[in-house]
């Protein structure tokens, strides 16, 4: 064994002495009540069963003033019977008038008072479901992992909520197929009961929550006499039908504005199948994602690959046992095709590209996941895409076609079992089959957590090893982290280390920016929640420190340290500082793009210094600002970056957001990719330049919602990018770079290397929710990309530019319609009175 894999076989060693049992927790015991009768969803709890349930009372806050008693009674019952948990919560307010009730899309809370019911039905302590209901209806739920929510989760289910004198009801109705639970006679669930009051910004929860244990799930009370209740067939069907209008708009001062329109049409199928009590399968037939929201392009000049969030309902929910170390980067899953780059090698004299898509098209995908009573949580993904062609027209009109993707399938295998003191560890593999010569791949990963009974230590970490198949050799690489410290309480601290070797690439189906590296790291925090000054109610203080080489050859890359601060004061205010020092000169051995690791680009030493305040978001008008400066120690180099994002909230269901990004780069040098440009440089030469850059994000988003189940939400964002040279060079065996006489320009004069970049983008979306489970949606997407050379700096112009350029624009309806099996046959009562 090498020593550098003696932290991973340790992780393995201690977890030989780690039994899996359920997690303990608070004494909050609550009595559920079996009923016969029947409840009306309708916000009033005036049916007899409520009045005959125990109920759960005596909150505590977790915020403002942890452990103190809410301000407010509130009081929350539990009933059950064959098909469906029912909640009923009766929230006292002595001033009904000053509750909150801001209208929100379904799954944001907004500037509302709400209540909240959270099940952890195996008793894990890690994981569960929660669901919210705020004082103006509005419905939020999420799959909780680890602590961690996932607010791509979707369940189906009702609610309703009404207000008198006295304060405001909430009535739930979870039917069992939004719920796991194991196959028992007799059943203990755990459960935590929560309420916000809005304008106090008081949290507060059945079962206390102490904010310096490490997790919340654990501190959840417990609901027993849930007896005779049996998984349904759960079994749903969403048939969806699209259409489009798409239409684009070419103007052109030579032969006149060009102006094209096209209709599309498209059907598919959602299915969900409960196989057991614990166990879900989900497929998706014929997808269809053209109304996904437009992603946040940018200008990329770094050597790395830019990550995107997942935006596809289908690959974000119910995927959370596959996020585990970025293994499992969805977004592979119908993107660019893997040879989307190389079609240009491929053309013959006087061929052109007229056709090279940039997604390829997904076939179906299908989940299954669950967790069983034990505590082991199972889930397995398989995708298949289709293969994808560019199409080459040379100049007497005859096309051919290269393909640029074979058929692939993707797939994907994880298991996670719950341990002791709410520990846990996971196992997973990847595997992606390309039909034909292209590259295969395997991934194998192990992901473990062990803490303390008190929950205040920590030993964490994980192993990984890539496989990538090629027809005439294997390419292998690994990596692992270990982490361990304190993790609970108000003085927390942790170190850890961690490899990636030269060869490790998960990126067939994982996500990687770049392989071989080898850090150490440490990290110290001190959070008080309960200040004695008495206008403060929480601060924290930070400080960490990584140092980095590279894994082979065992070269220094850098040291850093960072310092920040954070203060949250009762009116809700909050405001930090953070400091960033290089106290000694970094190489970078990535952006010089060349296998070779000789060669590098030295990063001079400096420091950087920031800070943000944001205002309290219950008000009208709220503001967010974020500045930062980094120095360099070189020469006139330096970055400034600017956000700033004001909120105005005209009324409950009126509310716009701007946000103003502005990023200034001086003296920043790369590499440029020389091309044929008639430089006279050798083929080992790195040819790089020394840059200013102006960044400009400008971003609208406004949403109007008309009721709890209808609203319009939209994103105007434009993003503009002027890059301009100062001078180029050769970068040098000692990482500086010898100025040449060339000033990157034509014979013409005109700058060849400047870049001028401008996207534009329109997302606007009407959604209704007509009835359980099923949306009408509109959308109407707009997108203008233009990329010049320019050496107007005038912004404004720039934006008029912009609506002077070609433009693509899609409009689209969508039907979903959901059809449950319990909703069309309900179970007969199985119990005995």
């Amino acid at each position: 064994m090498n020593k550098h894999q003696r932290p991973f076989a340790a992780g393995l060693l201690f977890l030989c002495f780690w039994v899996s049992v359920r997690a303990e927790n608070p004494d909050k015991v609550l009595k559920a009540k079996r009923i016969f009768e029947s409840i009306t969803i309708d916000g009033k709890l005036n049916e007899v069963s409520w009045s005959g349930a125990a109920q759960a009372d005596q909150f505590t806050m977790s915020e403002p003033t942890p452990g103190e008693a809410a301000s407010f009674d509130t009081r929350v019952y539990f009933l059950y019977d064959d098909n469906a948990v029912y909640i009923g919560a009766r929230m006292h307010d002595p001033q009904p008038d000053k509750i909150l009730t801001e209208l929100s899309l379904r799954d944001q809370v907004g500037n509302a008072d709400n209540f909240r019911v959270f099940f952890d039905t195996y008793r894990s302590g890690l994981n569960g479901f929660k669901f919210y209901v705020t004082a103006s209806g509005v419905q939020f739920d999420a799959v909780v992992s680890n602590h961690v929510d996932d607010l791509n989760w979707n369940a189906v289910w009702e609610s309703a909520v009404s207000r008198d004198d006295e304060g405001w009801y909430a009535e739930l109705r979870i039917p069992y197929s939004s719920l796991r639970f194991p196959a028992q006679d007799i059943q203990e669930w755990n459960v935590q009961f929560g309420r916000e009051i809005r304008r106090f910004r008081e949290s507060s929860f059945w079962s206390p929550i102490d904010p310096t244990v490490s997790g919340w799930v654990q501190q959840s009370g417990t609901v027993t006499e849930i007896n005779k209740i049996t998984t349904p067939v759960r079994l749903s069907l969403t048939p969806y039908v699209s259409t489009y209008l798409n239409t684009s708009y070419e103007p052109s001062a030579a032969i006149g504005s060009k102006f094209s329109s096209g209709t599309a049409y498209s059907a598919g199928l959602d299915l969900k199948y409960g196989i057991n009590d614990a166990f879900t399968l989900d497929m998706t037939l014929v997808p269809d994602f053209g109304q996904v929201i437009s992603d946040k392009q940018v200008l990329n000049l770094s050597p790395f690959e830019v990550f995107f969030a997942e935006n596809r309902q289908f690959f974000t929910e119910g995927t959370e046992l596959f996020n585990k170390g970025r293994m499992f980067y969805s977004r592979r899953i119908g993107g660019q095709p893997l040879h989307f780059n190389d079609v240009y090698q491929h053309l013959r004299e006087g061929e052109s590209v007229i056709d090279n898509p940039g997604v390829t098209q997904l076939i179906n995908a299908t989940k299954i996941t669950g967790r069983t009573s034990g505590g082991t949580g199972i889930g397995g993904f398989n995708a298949m895409v289709g293969e994808s062609f560019a199409t080459l027209r040379d100049a007497e009109g005859k096309e051919r076609r290269i393909q640029t993707s074979p058929f692939t399938n993707y797939n994907a295998l994880v298991i996670d079992q719950n341990l002791k003191n709410n520990s846990f560890i996971t196992l997973m593999n990847t595997n992606v089959y390309r039909l034909g010569s292209d590259q295969e791949a395997n991934v194998t990963g192990a992901f473990f957590n062990f803490k303390t009974k008190d929950q205040r230590y920590f030993f964490s970490g994980d192993g990984m090893l890539s496989q990538q198949f090629y027809t005439d050799r294997t390419r292998s690489g690994y990596t692992y982290h270990a982490n361990a410290g304190k993790g609970g309480g108000n003085w927390t601290y942790e170190a850890g280390h961690g490899v990636e070797s030269e060869n490790f690439d998960p990126n067939d189906l994982g996500f990687i920016y770049a392989p071989n590296e080898w850090y150490l790291s440490g990290k110290a925090a001190y959070t008080q929640y309960s200040p004695k000054h008495p206008k403060l109610q929480q601060y924290s203080m930070t400080m960490s420190s990584i140092y980095s080489r590279l894994f082979k050859p065992f070269e220094f890359t850098g040291w850093v340290f960072n310092l920040s601060s954070f203060v949250l004061w009762k009116t809700r205010t909050a405001a930090g500082l953070n400091a960033r020092i290089d106290p000694v000169t970094s190489y970078d051995y990535f952006e010089p793009r060349t296998q070779d690791l000789s060669r590098f680009l030295i990063i001079p030493g400096g420091w950087q210094l920031g800070g943000f305040i944001s205002t309290d978001y219950r008000k009208k008008a709220a503001l967010d600002v974020n500045l930062s400066y980094r120095d360099y120690d070189a020469q006139r180099r330096y970055t400034t970056t600017l956000s700033i994002s004001p909120r105005f909230r005209f009324n409950d269901r009126f509310s716009l957001i701007p946000n103003l990004g502005i990023t200034q780069i001086k003296e920043e040098p790369g590499y440029v990719h020389a091309g044929d440009n008639g430089l006279d440089i050798g083929p080992e030469d790195i040819f790089m330049g020394v840059r200013d850059r102006i960044i400009i994000d400008n971003a609208l988003t406004g949403r109007f919602i008309f009721n709890s189940v209808m609203g319009i939400n939209a994103r105007i964002r434009h993003y503009w990018d002027h890059v301009e040279y100062n001078r180029f060079g050769l970068l040098q065996n000692d990482g500086n770079l010898e100025t040449l006489a060339y000033d990157g320009k034509d014979a013409g004069g005109k700058p060849i290397f400047d870049r001028n970049v401008n996207i534009f983008n329109v997302d606007l979306q009407y959604n209704w929710r007509f009835a359980p489970g099923s949306d009408i949606i509109f959308v109407w997407k707009n997108q203008v990309y233009t990329s010049g050379i320019s050496d107007d700096e005038n912004y404004f112009r720039n934006l008029d530019s912009v609506f002077q350029s070609a433009q693509a624009n899609n409009f689209s309806i969508r039907v979903i319609y959901y059809l449950d099996y319990l909703y069309l046959f309900p179970r007969k009562s199985i119990a005995n009175a």
